[in-house]
């Protein structure tokens, strides 16, 4: 059975790009077929593996279009591949909360990947809602500040008035010692409770070296552990291993 990931906030800058990037390197390399979706006019996780300004697009699914996913890489075991985004994405601003749900139940998608990770905007827009609309799991990112810990209150809340059948996750991400002198994870933990991964997620450098190289880039053992145990966590990828 698919299992569809949105990572995702109400602001932009929290980090959701580079968690989904890791979220399916992490089911890549563990022989997962993967489908990475960019809903972001800004196409940022298009640009990161290389597939910005491409004919098939997300905003083709979105108006109810078929369209063939870019492979970004195949081993023996797994395949990842990737719907880019558009730069004229927010041109759909009249769709469906549900057309993305819709649109992947028509693809033939369910077929063939095991995971499905969808990455929208920064904002509350029609891309966003769909994206939300259509998981089976929201992770909720934000960052080590007064600001996103704020945004992500307001986020949740939001989230809250919409009936989810989803499984929802609050992280704190980007997490630095000295960047937390307020005690903003504690912040978190008040606010957010048994929601929240009850550890902060740490920060990741050069990310693009890391989609490049996943296997050479050097990542310290102890982040590389976190940010293992928070995908094992959101994906609980371990159960279909055991099944």
């Amino acid at each position: 059975m698919t299992k569809i990931i949105t990572t995702s906030n109400g602001k932009g800058g929290t980090g959701k790009t580079t968690l989904n990037t890791f979220i399916a390197e992490t089911l890549f390399a563990h022989g997962f077929n993967v489908l990475l979706i960019d809903l972001d006019h800004n196409c940022c996780l298009s640009e990161m593996y290389g597939f910005e300004l491409k004919d098939e697009t997300s905003k083709s699914f979105l108006s109810g279009k078929m369209v063939k996913p870019y492979n970004i890489k195949k081993s023996v075991t797994a395949e990842m591949d990737i719907i880019p985004s558009d730069l004229d994405m927010n041109m759909l601003a009249n769709i469906m909360d549900t057309q993305l749900k819709i649109q992947l139940k028509k693809s033939g998608f369910f077929n063939k990947y095991d995971f499905i990770i969808l990455d929208p905007p920064g904002t509350w827009n029609a891309q966003t809602r769909n994206a939300v609309f259509a998981a089976d799991t929201v992770v909720i990112s934000g960052t080590c500040s007064n600001l996103d810990l704020r945004a992500t209150k307001n986020y949740f809340e939001q989230l809250s008035n919409c009936c989810l059948d989803s499984e929802v996750f609050v992280v704190c991400n980007k997490f630095k010692k000295e960047l937390n002198p307020d005690g903003i994870f504690e912040a978190y933990k008040e606010q957010f409770q048994d929601f929240l991964l009850d550890f902060p997620i740490p920060d990741v450098k050069s990310f693009k070296k890391f989609v490049a190289d996943p296997i050479g880039y050097k990542i310290h053992p102890a982040v590389k552990a976190r940010l293992e145990k928070f995908v094992k966590i959101v994906t609980n990828y371990e159960e279909l291993l055991n099944a």
